[in-house]
């Protein structure tokens, strides 16, 4: 299958035109969509109104490499471990048991090994008004930075911490849900494995605490901060109005994305699947 990438009117980002999840993959086809990937950062599908089926993101995704089932277990789709359930509607049908707020800009387990390299999100059903993702170019943003900035930051590494206390009761299964995190530091600056091409990814959260290598706190706070708000000026970003069966498959070490807030009585329902790269791409910081 030939991939028909047309780039998006934005810093990132391709339409990916005529793509059959029916049809099967086959390895030309993984190295196609891995190559735009790498190249537009994230792929944009129009399914219409009907969206591929569990068994056929499954198919696509693993084309890019190897699942990660999520760790949210009350989320998982059964039969199908890799897939991730996001929605504000709860399994009885009640609607407003989710998040609707914003989620601020973030990579995707950040602070767990081994990194997510890739990510699928596709939608099967959206709110009247609301609930866009946005993605901002980590290449872009740091090819922008001044030259002195770069070379302060190439081999810096970010020490990641879940912060004490944090309730996951209604997130995991897992009686102490906290085990399955371990403090991880990873390169401040990543590189893609296939192309050279680096990011800076300064991705924080209010749910761990970071400290950068050979910094004291406050200056390493400061640092991220900085870098944080650099990298998410509208300049490096794209804003995707969802329609119901849209897909985007994007590269999450070269990329942050965010998503709106939408009315609390609106339903939104979407797949989400984490895929590992296939290949070491040697982005955490040993010591």
């Amino acid at each position: 299958m030939t991939l028909r990438c047309t780039p998006l009117d934005a810093p990132l980002g391709a339409m990916v035109e005529g793509f059959d999840f029916a049809a099967p993959v086959t390895p030309a086809t993984s190295a196609a969509l891995v190559a735009a990937i790498d190249e537009h950062l994230v792929l944009v599908f129009r399914n219409g109104d009907a969206p591929p089926t569990n068994q056929q993101v499954v198919n696509v995704c693993t084309a890019v490499g190897p699942l990660r089932p999520t760790l949210a277990d009350k989320s998982r789709i059964p039969g199908f471990p890799g897939i991730n359930r996001v929605s504000n509607r709860d399994d009885a049908g009640v609607v407003g048991t989710g998040g609707h707020g914003i989620v601020t800009w973030h990579s995707d387990l950040s602070f767990q090994p081994p990194l997510i390299e890739f990510l699928y999100l596709d939608a099967l059903s959206i709110p009247g008004r609301g609930g866009d993702t946005s993605w901002t170019n980590l290449c872009a943003a740091y090819d922008a930075l001044p030259v002195a900035r770069r070379a302060q930051i190439d081999h810096l590494g970010v020490r990641y911490r879940l912060r004490d206390g944090l309730d996951f009761s209604s997130y995991f299964k897992a009686s102490d849900p906290a085990s399955l995190f371990q403090d991880t530091e990873i390169s401040l600056v990543q590189t893609n494995p296939r192309n050279g091409r680096r990011a800076v990814w300064p991705n924080t959260g209010p749910d761990f605490a970071v400290e950068v290598q050979g910094m004291s706190k406050e200056d390493g706070t400061q640092l991220l901060a900085e870098l944080f708000a650099h990298c998410t000026r509208d300049e490096f970003t794209y804003r995707h109005k969802w329609r119901t069966g849209d897909a985007c498959l994007w590269l999450n070490t070269h990329t942050m994305h965010q998503r709106d807030s939408f009315p609390d009585t609106d339903v939104r329902v979407l797949r989400h699947v984490n895929i590992l790269g296939r290949s070491d791409p040697r982005q955490t910081v040993s010591g």
